[in-house]
């Protein structure tokens, strides 16, 4: 009786630490056969926690379900806001590891099946991707449509890679190692830290009351633009500069204080520009110049603009 006592201890031990150590793989999958949306709490009891292996028909975990709902709910916020942080900043690994946390919670959202299934293609863990795909288009999130034909597209050309190379390594007596398969789990990757700027929306704005479009000699405009850093790492001081690449003194272009642009912000650009009468009618070619002092500015970017008398 004892040995049998001692196996069923055992067995359950082993069970629990199991499902403790295929925490990444369990969160994804199990997920699977949710069809929970969003922060709908809907199933109340319908899957087994991730802490407890117990039968998820049991009154007592149907009762406790209900009663952490609410704490679950935080923890799925939090944990979702940590992994689309960490997809922005291009930490693949830690949108992964943040992502199924927020799955373990019985939660999701569209967009945190997305974020996951790129970030586990670009770490290589590609049949969990291949699901992640299949449940951000079966919660409705449009662009993974085309984004999961691109997967498959690599995937099959990485497979006839694979029958390449099979042919290639039994020629030579090498050892094959499959590149299709991928991996079983995310591996921590180095993260670059760079900022990335983007130049949006060139508009001409002109002071007053009318707005034609044109510059004309005596009247007060301004270019204006967007300017974001899509990238993980604060900008340097940006010199922004605008020139008129005719080389004309008609146009008097004033300056802007140099600026630093954090990770995911938007800085709004406004450069003063006034003619004098010495303008003549025609196109003017006017050059926006964004130098970063560690190399991250941008090309130079022409903006036409029409000058009337």
């Amino acid at each position: 009786m004892k040995y049998w006592m001692t196996l069923l201890l055992f067995a359950v031990v082993s069970i629990g630490a199991a499902a403790q150590e295929s925490h990444y793989h369990k969160a994804l999958r199990g997920n699977q056969s949710d069809n929970m949306v969003g922060f709908n709490d809907r199933y109340i009891g319908s899957g087994v926690y991730w802490s407890r292996v117990r039968d998820p028909n049991d009154t007592e975990i149907v009762r406790e379900s209900a009663e952490d709902s609410l704490a679950r709910n935080n923890e799925f916020r939090k944990l979702c806001k940590m992994a689309y942080d960490a997809y922005d900043d291009g930490d693949y690994y830690y949108t992964a590891i943040y992502g199924d946390s927020a799955l373990s919670k019985k939660f999701h959202t569209p967009e945190l099946y997305y974020f996951m299934a790129v970030s586990l293609e670009k770490l290589e863990c590609y049949k969990d991707a291949d699901a992640a795909y299949k449940k951000a288009i079966q919660a409705g999130y449009m662009k993974a449509v085309q984004s999961y034909a691109a997967f498959q597209k690599r995937m099959n050309e990485l497979k006839a890679l694979d029958k390449v190379r099979k042919k290639e390594a039994k020629r030579t007596g090498q050892k094959f190692v499959s590149l299709s398969e991928g991996k079983d789990k995310p591996e921590p990757m180095e993260v670059k830290r760079e900022p990335r700027l983007q130049l949006i929306s060139t508009t001409l704005r002109i002071d007053g009351l009318t707005d034609d479009g044109y510059i004309t000699p005596g009247r007060k405009c301004k270019l204006y633009f967007q300017l974001r850093n899509n990238g993980n790492a604060p900008t340097g001081l940006c010199d922004i500069m605008l020139g008129d690449k005719s080389g004309s003194d008609a146009l008097n272009i004033g300056t802007i204080k140099p600026l630093v642009i954090h990770p995911r912000e938007i800085c709004f650009v406004e450069i003063p520009i006034e003619a004098d009468e010495t303008l003549e009618e025609g196109e003017i070619d006017l050059i926006v110049m964004i130098d970063e002092p560690n190399g991250y500015g941008l090309p130079p970017r022409h903006v036409k603009l029409k000058a009337r008398k």
